[in-house]
């Protein structure tokens, strides 16, 4: 065999090479889109929320995220309706109203349930609302772990759902049987399980945050968590996972706030970018190697 031909096929061998190279480490892309605390309600306004605009701003969302954003999932995150002073038959009615502007979204919808939808429902009666069969969730997509999680629960003693965020029994054994993949996991929750900004001072959003925290950082795997509840936009890392607070819908000083994250893993590498839409929005961006 000629010098020449042995040149030749060494290039082509290198460039084979190459290319199986950068096929097997190429990005695997995410596009969640995530809109929280819709809040619908007939008042024109209810301490900072206008709860009257949230079908107006919720059919903006949408639009956004079937004409511009094309998400491969689209999450809701809870207290859809305002349910304050309404009847049982109407809170139905109107959580039933607010989701068919919700299911015209092309993309795939998970749903986060929220402590305002449970102020005159049962979570069973939210679900038949919402058109789902479950309280949480687990979601594998483009080699990446989506997960919905349950922060509602009534506490000993206690006969209704009450704002700040408590797990049901057995949440975090499930938590850390779906955690326990090789693959990268973002999570969703109505409540968060860190404390926000408010006021002067700090919000406590969840009961046995701390048990949660401990739970999500066992498998070194969660990149980050996204949650509503709080009226803040909002985001601190904490051991290596990067918490995130999206603002309210139809809070007064975000006006039409919801996101668009990505999520893009290469190689070992998972890095996330966070475009809030609405009035005064907060962007992120950050990344966390995927051991």
């Amino acid at each position: 065999m000629t010098k020449t031909k042995i040149k030749s096929i060494s290039i082509f061998a290198a460039m084979v090479a190459s290319f199986a190279f950068f096929s097997f480490v190429r990005a695997e892309t995410l596009k969640i889109g995530f809109v929280t605390d819709w809040e619908y309600g007939k008042q024109k306004k209810y301490e900072q929320k206008m709860p009257s605009k949230a079908d107006n701003y919720l059919k903006s969302a949408v639009t956004h995220y079937n004409k511009s954003f094309l998400p491969d999932l689209v999450i809701g995150g809870g207290d859809y309706i305002l349910s304050r002073g309404v009847s049982k038959k109407t809170a139905a009615k109107q959580l039933r109203q607010i989701n068919k502007i919700f299911q015209k979204t092309k993309a795939p919808r998970l749903y986060c349930i929220g402590n305002h939808d449970l102020s005159e429902l049962s979570k069973g009666e939210v679900r038949e609302r919402l058109g789902i069969d479950y309280n949480h969730s687990s979601t594998d997509m483009n080699s990446i772990r989506v997960i919905t999680l349950d922060t509602n629960a009534i506490g000993s003693g206690e006969n209704e759902y009450g704002v700040t965020g408590r797990l049901p029994d057995g949440e975090l054994e499930w938590l850390e049987e779906r955690l326990d993949t090789e693959v990268p996991v973002i999570v969703f929750s109505h409540h968060s399980p860190i404390q926000t900004p408010e006021a002067n001072g700090w919000r406590l959003n969840m009961y046995s945050a701390t048990e949660l925290r401990s739970t999500l950082e066992k498998y070194g795997n969660v990149v980050a968590v996204f949650s509503g509840h709080s009226p803040v936009n909002y985001s601190t890392e904490v051991n290596g996972i990067r918490y995130v607070i999206i603002n309210n819908l139809v809070d007064s000083s975000a006006k039409n706030s919801f996101a668009d994250i990505t999520v893009e893993k290469t190689g070992n590498n998972v890095s996330v970018t966070v475009i809030q839409l609405g009035k005064k929005p907060e962007n992120y961006n950050f990344s966390k190697l995927d051991d």
